[in-house]
């Protein structure tokens, strides 16, 4: 077979670049070659040809029945369901399944070319029930997602777990107030000598059906923001400047968007988060899903204190005792500060170090950025906790 494709890698001329990169160049993927090379095809015109004979032959598992060797377009196995009080370890207890006392079906994706976008299960996180069947309905109907609330109350770590668990591979992209459209959806480049349009973390993620996760939702400028718009309401995204093959991307049937911030688009109304936006209220409409995530329950926070800290459950429980008189303390105004499951970890981490010493844990932990007048109120309160 003529007209070969061109590796841009080595040069060496190939039909199939997925199959030439395993064989010749393992350190390469196709995310890689693509992110380095976003204009060049991925097999040739005669390979092209052989999968659309084959999948028209098919019409059925026609990724599953093409030969590994032929395949060179991103693929997927066929997705599975599974019950989700099983898949996330809840256990057959009433909350973790439908209303009739059956089981929830939630989806598994199955093996793709992005298997290595996949985020990484942290095996010390320990699921809230509720939070993970809001998330599970909105991945599953396909609603855009915007979980807000305090730091440290698990936004950004439950959406990246639960992806984890179901297999959907993931980009985060923290904003900031100098976060640019271009940053998002692609710009075009210079190298040696010419230009080449590089696609952004959007515009991949729209094209290959990945999540993706816009961090820190609230520190963009609204106009940036608006971006966005088109696509929470599962329309394409045209970029004007790009070439013709990234000037108009359709959203994959697994493209998934999901944000988080410390406010809701009103604005901060705690003095904590300086740097957040007052928001676009016809943006932040567009969200299918919003959720505030608060703090977990003593009892869970205690057991993630237990897990990450490596410490025993009685001075986990303490710590969390004194967390939750330090944050009902910032909800009535007596403090000006509020203390996150992070910070508790540190503080454990550290007070076992010390010698089981809780109260240095948290000084060093927390306390010390303070005020002077917040810390002396706040170390009363370890106090009557610790002695």
């Amino acid at each position: 077979m003529s007209g070969k494709i061109l590796c841009q890698v080595c040069g060496a001329k190939v039909h199939i670049i997925k199959k030439h990169l395993a064989d010749c160049h393992p350190e390469w993927d196709v995310a890689r070659y693509m992110r380095e090379y976003p204009d060049a095809p991925l097999f040739s015109s005669q390979a092209e040809e052989l999968v659309r004979r084959r999948r028209a032959e098919m019409k059925t598992s026609a990724a599953e029945a093409i030969d590994d060797t032929v395949v060179a377009m991103p693929t997927r196995s066929r997705d599975t369901k599974q019950k989700m009080h099983e898949l996330f370890g809840f256990g057959e207890v009433p909350g973790a399944l439908n209303a009739r006392g059956g089981s929830i079906m939630v989806t598994l994706k199955g093996s793709s070319s992005y298997d290595d976008m996949i985020p990484a299960l942290d095996p010390n996180y320990v699921f809230e029930l509720d939070l993970t069947k809001t998330v599970l309905m909105a991945l599953e109907l396909n609603m855009a997602t915007y979980l807000w609330g305090y730091h440290g109350t698990g936004k950004t770590s439950s959406l990246r777990n639960i992806c984890a668990v179901t297999r959907r591979p993931w980009v985060r992209v923290q904003h900031t107030i100098n976060t640019e459209e271009a940053h998002i959806v692609g710009q075009m480049l210079a190298r040696d000598g010419s230009t080449y349009f590089e696609p952004g973390p959007l515009t991949l993620a729209m094209k290959y059906g990945w999540v993706y996760c816009a961090d820190e939702y609230d520190f963009a400028m609204p106009a940036v923001l608006s971006v966005y718009q088109p696509v929470l309401e599962g329309e394409p995204l045209y970029i004007k400047e790009a070439p013709a093959e990234w000037r108009h991307i359709e959203p994959h049937p697994d493209f998934r968007f999901v944000a988080t911030g410390n406010t809701n688009g009103c604005g901060d109304e705690t003095g904590l988060y300086q740097g957040t936006q007052l928001g676009n209220a016809a943006n932040y409409s567009r969200f299918g899903v919003t959720e505030e995530v608060v703090y977990m329950t003593a009892d869970i926070e205690a057991a993630i204190v237990t897990s990450q800290a490596s410490i025993n459950i009685k001075d986990a429980n303490k710590i969390v005792d004194f967390a939750n008189q330090v944050r009902e303390a910032f909800k009535g105004g007596r403090v000006s500060s509020t203390i996150s499951p992070r910070e508790l970890i540190n503080a454990g981490r550290i007070g076992l170090a010390r010698g089981s010493n809780w109260r240095a844990g948290l000084k060093l932990a927390f306390m010390n950025r303070l005020s002077r007048v917040d810390k002396e109120t706040i170390d009363q309160f370890a106090q009557r906790v610790f002695g």
